[in-house]
């Protein structure tokens, strides 16, 4: 290098420092200094801010509790901190139970501002909350997001229809997956405004005058929960402020410019395709079973599988495709495979799922073990806490006795209430579903399982036993001269399994106290009477067990034959509705069949060996509550 090239490059490099310098105070000199909201509560969910579990509250006295897995992360440049949510029960309670007239409590105006990452849309989740959404009856403030965007929803007394009236004001603004953005939701009395990035982006006029709080709701960050919904935000908070006035339209713009880099980051979301559905098991057999899974976009797809890891096999999709069905064949009986699904979009982009592993079914000899569990509808945080506590018992598959979820024209409720909670479960161990009323024979219920023909009903062999599942739902005609029926006769007849397991949705026995007439007030059938039709066939042929769901109890019957108590010769009832649904209760007076029962959210554990079988059912904090056995030679 000459002198002349040398004093010109650090004649270059002065300029450039005095450049960097220039823009270094020009930034500072622009950039807005962050504005002090006047909070009455303020979480800013940086680690010298947690104690053990806790998150202080920088303004006052509401320090929230960390709930799941839910942590205080650092960003790995170390800049930013905040609350990572990124499972089920993932969350910061603050309180379990606001009462209306808390001081802690905005009334007459109010407003919420905060930092938000959505990693995953979701149908409703939750920013900041104290709020009752119960049907008709409709109280408080919640600051959330839906599948595409942010909202603000505020029941006010100038709305009030008797029992409270929710407005629920979306931002126009469509959010991107894994972007922060600034949100603010204020409301001065009269008009509800949406904030996005330091932008006005909607408003309303609906509410006006005090705020209208519930006699009791939770105050929670980072879900969406009232007494009987529950839904988490699957992303990042870095700090929440609760202000009881209205913050005007310059301090919401000045506190977002503070932190405008963060809104200007990459996303941390990967591009490429995403599993809208885990892969999971269907019809495990001694010698198959079929992975499925859903992917965002079109995908060509391989399933690589064998009993060694990384597996050497292969099984090729065709396609792109968004949903991936897989059936595997020639496997080994009673051997443990691994298997991972990876994905390739249009533009190469892979997705490669997570190994995971299954067991094909064993021999007639061979012990073996299944969870019953039913009725999960729209309650994710249970579901997933008795999905993990199924798991923990290594079953060897799960059945299902319907209402897999509340609404099955939802696609948002398969995806979101169903197979997200149970992910691990079903990715491991295949479920064996019967259909419920909820899912409303929707095609989504034949798209998402993949079932022995005709798949409204049908029949699957495991280990010594013979499972048979019928639709019980008031389309299908259940009566002697029906197609299940005729079936069910033949099947039961030509059946040589030692155990012989059916299962439907609708109890033909069942001690609730209102969905087979009020038994407050009069009679009940105690149980669906189109149903007993099939108990000639259990009877007949010497069925076992019948399990069922639709109530949401638990409850397990003294051995019945012929319409009284057989202790030698009688059928098994079992009724497994605890996966989520609203819980019910039982008829004041008890019929001649209940021997045992309990409103819990639960599930069963069933072991097989041989002549053994035993039934053990669990609550959902995995509390042993009811148990049973049958032997026979």
């Amino acid at each position: 290098m000459t002198k002349t090239w040398a004093k010109v490059c650090a004649a270059g490099a002065c300029v450039l420092a005095v450049l960097v310098v220039a823009l270094v105070r020009n930034e500072a000199l622009t950039a807005a200094p962050k504005p002090d909201l006047k909070a009455s509560a303020h979480w800013v969910f940086d680690v010298d801010q947690l104690a053990a579990k806790t998150v202080a509250d920088r303004a006052g006295k509401l320090p929230a509790t960390l709930t799941g897995g839910a942590k205080v992360v650092t960003s790995e440049g170390g800049n930013v901190s905040f609350l990572h949510l990124t499972g089920p029960d993932d969350g910061a309670m603050i309180k379990e139970r606001a009462t209306a007239g808390a001081p802690f409590l905005p009334t007459e105006a109010l407003s919420v501002v905060a930092w938000v990452r959505v990693d995953e849309p979701t149908e409703w989740a939750g920013i900041l909350g104290c709020f009752q959404d119960n049907g008709p009856a409709e109280a408080g403030f919640v600051v959330g997001s839906n599948l595409k965007r942010f909202f603000f929803g505020l029941s006010t007394k100038g709305a009030d229809d008797g029992d409270g009236k929710m407005t629920y004001l979306e931002s126009k603004t469509e959010y991107q997956r894994g972007k922060w953005y600034h949100v603010a939701a204020v409301y001065d009395g009269k008009q509800m405004r949406l904030f996005v990035n330091g932008q006005l982006d909607a408003t309303s006029d609906s509410q006006s005058g005090p705020v209208l709080h519930a006699k009791e709701a939770p105050l929670v960050i980072g879900r969406y929960k009232d007494r009987d919904e529950d839904f988490p935000l699957f992303g990042a908070i870095k700090e929440v402020a609760l202000c009881p006035h209205a913050v005007d339209a310059a301090q919401v713009s000045a506190h977002f410019a503070a932190d405008r880099a963060l809104a200007e980051a990459p996303s941390a979301v990967p591009e490429g395709p995403r599993f809208v559905i885990a892969p999971y098991l269907q019809s495990v057999t001694r010698t198959g079973v079929t992975v499925m899974w859903e992917t965002d976009e079109p995908c060509a797809a391989v399933v690589e599988y064998g009993p060694t890891f990384p597996p050497k096999l292969q099984a090729k999709v065709e396609g792109p495709n968004v949903m991936g069905e897989v059936p595997l064949a020639g496997l080994e009986p009673n051997t443990t495979y691994f298997y991972r699904v990876v994905c390739t979009d249009a533009q190469g982009r892979k997705l490669e799922g997570k190994p995971s592993t299954f067991m094909t079914a064993p021999g007639p000899n061979d012990a073996y073990s299944f969870t019953v569990i039913g009725d999960t509808q729209r309650n994710p945080v249970v579901t997933g806490k008795v999905a993990k506590l199924m798991w923990e018992r290594r079953p060897n598959f799960v059945i299902h006795c319907g209402d897999v979820v509340d609404d099955g024209a939802s696609k948002q409720q398969w995806t979101g209430d169903l197979f997200k909670p149970c992910a691990e479960l079903f990715s491991r161990v295949a479920v064996f579903p019967t259909i419920g009323n909820h899912e409303k024979d929707h095609p989504q219920y034949y798209k998402y399982f993949s079932l022995p023909k005709p798949e409204y009903y049908y029949s699957f062999a495991y280990g010594n036993a013979e499972f048979f599942v019928l639709d019980t739902n008031s389309r299908r005609n259940l009566k002697a001269d029906g197609e299940q029926y005729k079936w069910l006769d033949k099947a039961l007849a030509a059946s040589t399994a030692k155990w012989k397991v059916c299962y439907h949705h609708h109890p033909a026995y069942c001690s609730d106290d209102d969905d087979y007439g009020n038994t407050w007030k009069g009679s009940s059938t105690y149980g669906d009477v189109r149903v007993r039709s099939f108990v000639t066939l259990y009877e007949k042929y010497n069925v076992d067990v019948v399990f069922n769901g639709h109530v949401h109890v638990y409850e397990r019957s003294w051995p019945i034959r012929a319409g009284k108590v057989d202790q030698k010769n009688g059928i098994m009832y079992v009724t497994s509705g605890g996966g989520g649904g609203g819980l019910e209760n039982f008829a004041p007076t008890p019929p001649f069949f209940k021997d045992q029962f309990r409103s819990d959210h639960h599930f069963c554990y069933v072991t097989v060996h041989q002549g053994t079988f035993k039934l053990h059912a669990f609550d959902q904090e995995g509390r042993l509550f009811d148990q049973f056995t049958i032997k026979k030679d």
